[in-house]
């Protein structure tokens, strides 16, 4: 029986992020898709991943991220884990030392890039852009095959990295219709904790970090619905660490009485704030994939998403879009949404309609693709 290794030690329950998300949605399409692959799963202890119970599964339990300095430093962890015909990280991080094939998912490459979307600050930013270019740029040149998770992530890697070009595949992500349901989302009156009866919302979502453009979706916000004092803008920001500029934001009383900030919220939560929103406001300014897009769509609701090469892949015609950094088009687009009932629903219907066409299903049948060709070339078959 064929033995995959896969690295999921970025699932950690507690503070799961979007590519936690991704290896807890892709890793038991994948294991029921392949009864013919023993799979072991290097998985954290804090990070439980649901349906990999198979006979054809085990665990290795390894109490540190796959981005931590125990991948890259551990002495003998890459010869010990090269056991496999394949071994697969999710994240494009591998410890040194590994003899098997190796295949990497890439998410994006905005720390090599564009570091400056990152991170605002110098002195946190520079480290972990060097650390990001040494370790990303180690296992995408020591890969076998590379999972691009959107063609303009792939573009990227073919720019950097242009002697690797002929083996990166895109792979879209999938979403999870049932997951992300209407008919979970529970009233209107579970709001009201956070927004009043009779006052209507849109909302964004992500972490606090510049690329997600938070700082202009606020302002854009406002100036579209300064006539409107009942819709208000509901920010959920996951990670947001120091930042000067919303802070001085926030001091407008413009903004202070039409933004509610919020942290991190569980799955619950957030589809209830999906299912009653006027909008989602999506207006990235870097992205390898952009997951609420799809996640709004199935929920429901129309997307107002930017322009950039990412969003503009993933959503196509189901959304409607704006340049991230124009300040009068954002808010003219939000306008549009928030009073063209026809645009909304015109939207709302191709928003359905498109996310069907992206299932974790499909995602982990092409990923076994690769597996399988990635191997059979190893053994000198392709």
């Amino acid at each position: 029986m064929i033995r995959v290794a896969i690295d999921a030690r970025t699932l950690v329950q507690k503070t799961r992020s979007g590519i936690g998300n991704y290896i807890r949605d892709i890793i038991p399409h994948i294991v029921e898709l392949a009864d013919d692959i023993q799979f072991t799963i290097i998985r954290n202890p804090k990070g439980q991943i649901p349906g990999t119970t198979q006979k054809n599964v085990q665990e290795i339990l390894i109490p540190y991220d796959t981005m931590s300095l125990y991948t890259v430093f551990r002495p003998g962890l890459g010869a010990s884990l090269s056991n496999f015909e394949l071994y697969h990280s999710p994240y494009s991080m591998i410890p040194p030392g590994l003899r098997c094939p190796v295949v990497v998912t890439v998410h994006d490459m905005m720390w090599i890039e564009a570091p400056k979307l990152a991170a605002r600050f110098p002195l946190w930013r520079w480290p972990r852009h060097l650390w990001y270019a040494a370790t990303f740029g180690y296992a995408i040149r020591k890969s076998s095959a590379i999972i691009a998770i959107s063609k303009a992530t792939a573009d990227a890697i073919r720019r950097i990295f242009p002697e690797q070009a002929q083996n990166v595949h895109v792979i879209h992500h999938g979403i999870d219709l049932e997951r992300f349901s209407p008919e979970r989302a529970k009233e209107r009156s579970a709001l009201d904790p956070w927004i009043p009866r009779g006052i209507k919302y849109s909302m964004a979502v992500g972490k606090g970090s510049p690329y997600k453009n938070h700082a202009n979706i606020v302002r854009a916000f406002v100036r579209a619905t300064h006539d409107q004092p009942d819709h208000k803008l509901v920010l959920i920001r996951r990670s947001a660490r120091i930042d000067f500029e919303m802070w001085k934001l926030r001091l407008n009383p413009d903004v202070k009485n039409k933004v509610i900030l919020l942290p991190f919220v569980d799955d619950d939560k957030l589809r209830t704030f999906y299912r009653h929103a006027q909008m989602l406001l999506f207006l990235s300014r870097y992205e390898g994939f952009g997951m609420p897009v799809f996640e709004a769509m199935a929920m429901g609701i129309p997307v107002l998403a930017s322009s950039i090469p990412a969003l503009m892949e993933i959503s196509g015609d189901a959304a409607l879009h704006a340049e991230s950094g124009d300040l009068s088009d954002m808010a003219e687009k939000i306008r549009s949404l928030a009073t063209d009932k026809v645009l909304r629903d015109k939207l709302i219907a191709a928003g359905r309609k498109h996310v069907h066409q992206y299932t974790w299903s499909r995602c982990a049948g092409e990923i076994l693709k690769v597996y399988r060709k990635t191997i059979s070339k190893d053994l000198g078959h392709g």
